[in-house]
């Protein structure tokens, strides 16, 4: 659940959109509520929050939130956590270059995760989108600038991973282009945190994309 817009002071002049379903979005608006009910100091930092149904795999979800208030022309931050890999590669690869066409328009950053293909076998019925190499796809749909980290890098251990046994540390250590540990044969499950940015080089206030 996110919860960017009550707890991040830097969105104090930022409008924040949260997309998802109708169901989903209800959910998470009666989690809020009942969290404000008991205690005191939630209050909502960022300038304002709109949450938008819709479903990413339909042809109108830009448009809905566009009538939810959405400007095109503002800078925008997107944040696709935990959304792209339960996505058809069809879909994900539309989504992904709808928000990569912003870059012409506008300063556009994107913020995601990607599971490369042994990942996406950790369960055949839900995982579906997959990407080895994240940092050359983006560049291709209109990314000029991408950054990619793996758990377990220092930008990305989250204060947790020192241990060099862990399978992250592990991992890391092998390239990416080895789908199977030469050690035991397993899978190599990946998990890459992608930010990549694009602008037309202009500096206009942010919006906040939450999918």
């Amino acid at each position: 659940m996110d919860t960017r817009s009550y707890r991040l002071g830097c969105l104090k002049e930022t409008d924040v959109f949260e997309v998802d379903f109708p169901s989903v979005l209800q959910v998470k608006a009666s989690l809020i509520q009942a969290a404000a009910r008991s205690t005191e100091n939630l209050g909502m930092t960022a300038k304002s929050l709109t949450r938008v149904a819709a479903d990413i795999r339909e042809n109108d979800w830009l448009e809905k939130l566009q009538i939810s208030g959405f400007v095109p022309e503002k800078s925008t931050v997107w944040i696709l956590e935990g959304i792209l890999y339960y996505l058809t590669h069809s879909h994900a690869l539309q989504v992904l270059k709808i928000i990569a066409d912003k870059c012409a328009l506008t300063q556009t950053i994107l913020l995601a995760d990607f599971m490369n293909k042994p990942s996406t076998m950790l369960c055949n019925s839900i995982f579906h989108f997959y990407s080895d190499w994240p940092d050359h796809l983006l560049p291709s749909l209109g990314f000029s600038h991408v950054n990619l980290s793996q758990i377990g890098d220092p930008d990305a251990h989250f204060g947790l991973l020192h241990d060099p046994q862990n399978l992250f540390n592990k991992l890391r250590n092998l390239p990416r282009s080895v789908h199977t540990h030469p050690d035991d044969g397993t899978p190599c499950h990946r998990l890459y945190l992608v930010q990549a940015s694009g602008s037309p080089n202009q500096q206009i206030p942010f919006s906040v994309i939450s999918v």
